[in-house]
């Protein structure tokens, strides 16, 4: 299966600086709240006091500044309370709206606007891709049933098989991909894996190793298939060697 990845181009930001400053911030301000609380503070009671001390030291012809000030400030601490508290819904809005979007990210795509034939091998290889074998194999067998039957979709087929352990129907898959295309080199090639890692049939594994080169000389995995045969031969004569050993033991 393709993994088509979505690089996007940024700018060299450092978001996560970004992250803690506006972090940082919003404690700072919670911070100051909370010690106003704490202290027993309220700003009406606040601005009092400071009116009642000041008043008594700056001359009448002042005041008017000393109250704007005043005033100011009071206006000041109200805006930034009220900023804090419009901030956190819309932090929990946006973690919400991540979270849908992540949810939507792991479900299965839209295939109503398809063919049924399309639809299910759409449908198959999303599965494939994260590993629902049970799932593929429902829909790579719907695909086929829906007229949507070649070399591509058994080889996948018979993936699916042996992932789930079942190797003769993996095997089923891959020769009905050959007989349909004898120049698919995903089936031929899975074959000799499955002959020489899960069925432990050397001789067939190195013959469909032996016609994978032949047909499939330009394969950049022709060298891989040279390399079967070499381990499988050396395994054989390892085990011829122990059979050896184990006569030339015997009394």
């Amino acid at each position: 299966m393709a993994n088509n990845d979505d690089v996007s181009d940024v700018d060299d930001v450092d978001l996560g600086d970004c992250w803690h400053s506006t972090d940082r911030t919003a404690d700072c301000g919670r911070q100051c709240l909370a010690t106003f609380e704490n202290e027993g503070l309220r700003l009406g009671v606040t601005v009092s006091q400071l009116q009642n001390r000041l008043l008594a030291k700056v001359r009448p012809s002042r005041m008017p500044f000393l109250l704007v000030g005043l005033s100011a400030f009071a206006i000041g601490a109200g805006a930034m309370w009220l900023a804090l508290r419009e901030t956190q819904p819309s932090v929990a809005q946006n973690s919400a709206t991540r979270g849908a979007a992540e949810t939507r990210a792991g479900e299965p795509p839209d295939v109503s606007h398809l063919a049924p034939a399309d639809a299910a091998t759409t449908l198959a290889n999303w599965n494939y891709d994260r590993q629902n074998w049970s799932h593929a194999i429902d829909y790579y067998q719907q695909a086929i049933a829906l007229g949507r039957d070649n070399p591509d979709v058994r080889t996948d087929l018979g993936n699916c098989f042996r992932f789930l352990g079942q190797p003769q129907k993996a095997l089923e898959q891959y020769e009905t991909a050959q007989r349909q295309n004898p120049q698919h080199e995903n089936s031929l090639f899975n074959q000799a894996g499955l002959f020489a890692e899960v069925l432990h049939d050397n001789e067939r594994a190195k013959a469909a190793a032996r016609a994978f080169i032949t047909r499939f000389p330009q394969s950049p995995r022709e060298e891989s298939a040279r390399k079967l045969i070499g381990e499988l031969e050396g395994r054989t004569d390892n085990e011829k060697q122990r059979i050896l050993d184990w006569l030339n033991t015997k009394p």
